[in-house]
Order: C-alpha cells, then sequence, then structure tokens
C-alpha cells in the first residue's frame, strides 16, 4: 500500500532554501582558504617587516658610524700630512707641532671609536694591517717632530718622505675598510629591496587566491557574498595598516640619511679651512654645498610629503623657476662631466601651490633622466622651459637623446618599476612614478611627447592664489 507523505510549504521551501552538505561543505572550505590566505599575508608581511628592521637596524647602529669613523680619521690622516709639511714650507716648526700632535691624538680617537664598533670578518682581518700600518706612521711622526725641535731642517724632511709613504699605506687600509661597510651597506639594501619584493609577491598570491576563492562561493549564493564582502573590507583596512607601516619605515631611511650629508658638510667646512686661498677649491665647495641644500630639501618635501599621508601641505607654495635654477647649478657638474649643456628658459616666475621639496624631487627626477639620455649622443642638449598655462605652470624637460623606443607606452613610463628595454642607469623605475605621484597628488598633470629627436617630458601644477607667495629658501 502506498503511503502519502504531506509536507507543509513553508517548511518545503525552507528546506529548498538550505543549501546542499557538498555546498556547504565548498563554502566552508572557501571561507577556511580565504581566512588562511589572509592570515598567512599578514604572518608573511609580519615576518619580512621584522627581517627588513633588523637590517635596517645593522646599517644604522654599524655600517654608517663605521664608515663616519673612517672617514674622520682619514680626514685627519691628512691634516696631520699637511701640518708637517706647513711646517717645513713655512716655517714656525715650534708653532705647529702642538697642532700635529693634536691632530695626530684626533685621528687615534677615531680609530679608538671605531675600534669600539661591531667588526664584520673582513674588518677584523684588516685591523691588524691598520695597527702595524699605524705603528710605522707614529715612529715617522714622532722622528719628524722631534727633528723639528732640534731644529734639525735636512732630517725632518726626508723623514717627512717616509711620513707621506705611511701615511698612504694608512690612507689605503682606512678605504679599503670604508669599501667593506659600504659593501655591507649595500648587501642590506639589497636585502631590504629584495624583501620587499617577495612580500610583495607573495601577498599578490595569497590575495589572488583568496579572492578567487570568494568569488567561487560568492556564486553559491547572497549569503557568501555578503561574507565576500566583509573579507575584502576587512582586508582592504589590514593593506592600509601596512602600507602606513611601510610609509613609516620610509620615513625613518628617510631620517638617516641625514647622517652621510652631515658628514658630507663636516668634510666641506675641513676643505674650506684649510684651503681658503684656492679658488677652484672655494667653488667647488660651494657647488657642493648648494647639491647639498638642495638634498636637504628634496628630504624634508619627501618627509613632509610622507607625514601628510602623501596628501599637499596646505598653503605650500614655491617658484617653479627658481627652483629649476637651482637644480641646474647644482646638477651642471654632471652636464660637465658629459660635455652637455643645461639650460632653464624662464617663461614665468608665477609661484605654484605646491611646496618647493616636491617641486625639486619631481624636476630633478626629470632633469636627472634627460641628463642619463643625453650622453652619448651627437648632440647633448637639455632645456628646461617653465611656462603659464591658463591656471596652471607648465614645466617642460627637453633633450636631445635617442627619444622613446617605438614599443614603449608613454603611459607604461610612469608606473612603479617600469624600466624599458635599454634602460640606462642602475634606477629601480621609481623616479618617473615619484614624479607622477607628486604631481597628480598636488592637482597637476604629467606626461610625455618623443620623436627622433629627443624627449620631451612636461607636467603642470596649478597656480597659487594670489594672496599666496612663495617660501623664502631656508
Amino acid at each position: 500500500m502506498a503511503s502519502t507523505t504531506t509536507t507543509h510549504p513553508s517548511t518545503a521551501s525552507t528546506r529548498e532554501a538550505r543549501p546542499p552538505r557538498s555546498v556547504s561543505v565548498t563554502l566552508i572550505l572557501s571561507f577556511a582558504a580565504v581566512v588562511a590566505s589572509f592570515v598567512g599575508a599578514t604572518c608573511y608581511g609580519e615576518l619580512r617587516a621584522r627581517q627588513v628592521e633588523r637590517a635596517a637596524l645593522n646599517i644604522e647602529g654599524d655600517a654608517a658610524p663605521s664608515i663616519r669613523r673612517l672617514a674622520n680619521a682619514r680626514t685627519e690622516l691628512r691634516r696631520v700630512q699637511l701640518l708637517v709639511h706647513r711646517a717645513l714650507d713655512e716655517g714656525g716648526a715650534s708653532r705647529r707641532v702642538p697642532e700635529v700632535e693634536s691632530g695626530r691624538a684626533l685621528l687615534h680617537n677615531e680609530l679608538a671609536e671605531y675600534q669600539g664598533l661591531p667588526m664584520q670578518d673582513q674588518e677584523q682581518r684588516l685591523w691588524p694591517t691598520i695597527q702595524a700600518e699605524l705603528a710605522h706612521l707614529d715612529a715617522d711622526v714622532s722622528a719628524v717632530l722631534q727633528a723639528l725641535r732640534r731644529g734639525d731642517e735636512t732630517t725632518a724632511r726626508a723623514r717627512a718622505e717616509d711620513l707621506d709613504e705611511s701615511s698612504e699605506r694608512v690612507a689605503d687600509r682606512l678605504s679599503e675598510a670604508i669599501d667593506a661597510n659600504v659593501i655591507a651597506a649595500r648587501q642590506l639594501a639589497a636585502f631590504i629591496d629584495a624583501s620587499r619584493r617577495r612580500a610583495t609577491i607573495w601577498a599578490a598570491l595569497l590575495d589572488g587566491a583568496g579572492v578567487v576563492l570568494a568569488v567561487f562561493a560568492a556564486a553559491r549564493g547572497l549569503r557568501v557574498v555578503r561574507a565576500h564582502t566583509r573579507l575584502v573590507l576587512a582586508y582592504r583596512e589590514v593593506a592600509e595598516r601596512r602600507a602606513d607601516e611601510l610609509e613609516a619605515f620610509a620615513t625613518r631611511m628617510a631620517h638617516d640619511v641625514r647622517t652621510p650629508l652631515a658628514g658630507a658638510s663636516l668634510s666641506l667646512e675641513v676643505i674650506e679651512r684649510h684651503a681658503p686661498s684656492d679658488e677652484r677649491v672655494q667653488r667647488a665647495v660651494k657647488r657642493a654645498r648648494g647639491a647639498l641644500k638642495q638634498t636637504g630639501k628634496i628630504i624634508e618635501g619627501l618627509l613632509a610629503f610622507a607625514r601628510a599621508g602623501a596628501r599637499p601641505e596646505k598653503d605650500a607654495t614655491a617658484c617653479v623657476a627658481d627652483i629649476a635654477e637651482e637644480l641646474a647649478v647644482a646638477m651642471r657638474p654632471r652636464a660637465d662631466q658629459i660635455e652637455a649643456s643645461l639650460e632653464v628658459r624662464a617663461g614665468s616666475h608665477a609661484a605654484v601651490a605646491c611646496a618647493e621639496g616636491m617641486v625639486a624631487s619631481a624636476l630633478g627626477n626629470l632633469v636627472a633622466n634627460a641628463l642619463t639620455y643625453v650622453e652619448g649622443s651627437p648632440r647633448r642638449q637639455v632645456a628646461v622651459d617653465v611656462t603659464e598655462d591658463g591656471g596652471f605652470v607648465r614645466t617642460t624637460v627637453s633633450d636631445t637623446g635617442p627619444g622613446l623606443p617605438s614599443d614603449v607606452d608613454p603611459a607604461g613610463l610612469f608606473d612603479p618599476y617600469v624600466r624599458g628595454e635599454g634602460a640606462r642607469g642602475r634606477g629601480l623605475g621609481l623616479g618617473l612614478a615619484t614624479a607622477k605621484r607628486i604631481v597628480e597628488a598636488h592637482g597637476g598633470r604629467i606626461g610625455v611627447t618623443s620623436t627622433a629627436m629627443g624627449a620631451h617630458f612636461w607636467f603642470t601644477l596649478p597656480r597659487a592664489r594670489e594672496n599666496e607667495r612663495p617660501r623664502a629658501p631656508a
């Protein structure tokens, strides 16, 4: 006898709406995979961030101080050598003796400070040699000073020649130690860059897997779509936090750049103080000071840009024409080196609504890029034109280089880490991307045109309001 079963309509609807067991298992596994990729990306990012932080601390606490101490020691070595020769050539030996003793003491103090820092294997192998050469140097200095005190100029000059030879040997050993620290710093910097790239690749892979699984699950029903949306929003929040952490790391690294700049500034002071009458040296020092000043402006501008979350500084103004002139002065030695002309044609001195450091960074990248590509060309000319374009100031950097290859997408040049085939220099492909980010963040546009006669990179920035004036240089 057949039996009949009566089912309530609402119960049937509920059962039909409930997904089969296989679908539920699929959804659970999909959600689990999405969560696993999310957690994996976070953990892997944290691991890489710690490794990057350790490498950065090694640069800050070991390589950079060692380079600074060794460079100072080499400076004091040359100072001692110079004072000895002045005592022999200009007379006044009794007055120069205390100065030589003081310079020798400063040399030993710098090396003592260096010895107190952690040493790498190569430095440990070099240190006994440095000590041995330093002992010869001390003996030669003492012999020269004794001869000067006795008034025996002949012996003093003979021992001064020995002093020159021992000074060169010590200087060579110090340079080898500096090179060892520079290599170590470069290796750590390369490790930081590789870690960042690997973290980006793995994060992209894990993120991609999570998105695919979330989309697959979303096709199973509205509840899965909502769950996927929540996961995407949650991940976006984590990604923004990671970006903020990387921004903070970049800020710390920018601060660390100031240390070698300070050392370079001190070295320029020493050179300027000991060669007051040499016009060529004074001109070189003046150019170097201008370059350091321009670099400081760029660092300060980038720091302000980073602290503001890559947002423009309120009420900041700058004169593009003036900044272009300063950049031309700073980059003229590079242009002279490749026998190229660098010209600024200021058709406008209007102020733009952008900080000076930001303008200098964007324009400096374009000018440096142009100088790189005119090298080796029959005509080597780079020109910076500043003109007004409605409510904007237009800046164009033209060169007589080979121009862009026909298969290159001009818009793609401004993407991060993009380097075309045959690209010159050792850059990472971030210069044009940095310029684009700065210009667009301030409401401007950037682009490039190219012919067989060369390339023309341009950008526009909005003019400042009439009641705003460019800030005076610091």
